[in-house]
């Protein structure tokens, strides 16, 4: 397997690696779509924080955003999360 594809499964693994990020997942779930600043509100994260998890979990392909106006929105990147999840399955049972 290449470097590439061993950069991209630890980058989606440490993303769900932290409890504020998973607690962002669940709650982007149930909301089907938040913009940053409400899920900054229901963490009492710093805005700084906040961002940080938001762009970490973006990157891992976790999450997805579009921009409206000043807002932006996130909600879960189903497709993406579940590609990722049967590409590491394909690698460790086939």
């Amino acid at each position: 397997m290449s470097d590439q594809h061993n950069d991209k499964f630890i980058k989606f693994f440490k993303a769900l690696a932290n409890e504020d990020r998973l607690e962002i997942i669940k709650l982007l779930k149930k909301n089907t779509e938040m913009c940053a600043q409400e899920v900054e509100k229901h963490f009492y994260l710093e805005q700084s924080t906040t961002s940080h998890h938001l762009n970490t979990l973006k990157r891992a392909g976790i999450t997805k955003s579009r921009k409206k106006g000043r807002n932006i929105f996130y909600s879960v990147d189903y497709d993406s999360f579940e590609r990722q999840l049967k590409e590491f399955q394909g690698l460790v049972f086939d």
